[in-house]
């Protein structure tokens, strides 16, 4: 289904050249990281955004100054087409720009190619994603920005985050056909003095058991492959973040039936438990 988005108003559907290039070259700090992230992310709700970039300035401005400044910031990069808005908002009505899904608009799309070398490619046309897929984008995001709140608290550093595709990884398959490993984020943190990686499975209980096994195996082949061993020299842990004990059960009986030698990669947690595990799994494989 073609995208229906809350822009701009009228005028603002095309952006010249010229035009998009003073933006790119002057956008202020905190506005480029704002669209990075939601390039990194793919989608970040309002309330996500308003957490990672204006609660944490460290003024001494009301909580409502700090979202009247968030409302101000992304309805002009909504204007200037960096940012999108989905039609749909998260939470139904109401709520102001935290309720609002935001992805990169066609200008945003264009910026981030741009910054990173490789011209000013023409923007395709964006779609509205179902339900489901929102769903559990937002939920990877979600991680992110726990990821760092925690490290405001200086509890972790978090050295690395990709979402999707940036995580993806390709290998060979047995037989030699081309394979794809696709986890929801690659993450390196660092605790203390230790530093470890790991590959992330943020599941909302939607999955069948068939496709969960068929995930798992993917994994398993990759271990195999040797290439993320060839070239860090360690296996990232990989963690499922799952919503509920019932699930838990689930995915643990999957890990039950594989080979000892791979079946130890994976840990599962809730999503109420991950910060915790993954701060402690850092620094307790990286010590072993």
């Amino acid at each position: 289904m073609r995208v229906v988005v809350r822009a701009g108003g009228p005028g603002v559907s095309r952006v010249s050249v010229a035009r998009l290039v003073a933006l790119a070259d002057g956008m202020a700090p905190r506005d480029r990281q704002i669209v990075e992230t939601v390039a990194g992310l793919t989608l970040v709700s309002g309330g996500q955004l308003v957490n990672l970039f204006f609660n944490n300035n460290g003024d001494s401005s009301s909580p409502f100054t700090r979202a009247r400044l968030a409302r101000r910031v992304l309805a002009r990069l909504v204007e200037q087409r960096v940012l999108d808005r989905l039609e749909r908002r998260r939470g139904g009505a109401g709520g102001g720009s935290t309720a609002w899904v935001y992805a990169l608009g066609p200008a945003g799309r264009r910026m981030v190619a741009y910054w990173a070398g490789e011209g000013l490619p023409r923007s395709r046309g964006a779609y509205e994603p179902a339900p489901a897929w929102t769903a559990h984008r937002l939920a990877v995001s979600d991680l992110y920005v726990r990821l760092r709140e925690a490290e405001r608290a200086a509890q972790i550093e978090l050295l690395a985050f990709d979402g999707e595709p940036a995580a993806w990884r390709g290998y060979s398959r047995l037989g030699g056909a081309a394979g794809v490993l696709k986890p929801d984020a690659y993450l390196r943190l660092g605790v203390g003095e230790f530093e470890d990686s790991f590959f992330v499975e943020v599941d909302l209980g939607s999955e069948r058991r068939g496709q969960l096994i068929r995930q798992h195996r993917a994994y398993s082949e990759y271990f195999r492959a040797g290439v993320e061993q060839a070239k860090t020299g360690v296996f990232p842990g990989v963690l499922w973040v799952v919503p509920d004990a019932q699930r838990m059960a689930l995915l643990a009986d999957i890990h039950r039936g594989l080979p000892e030698q791979t079946g130890r990669l994976f840990t599962v947690v809730t999503s109420a438990q991950a910060l915790a595990v993954l701060c402690g799994e850092a620094s307790t494989r990286a010590a072993a």
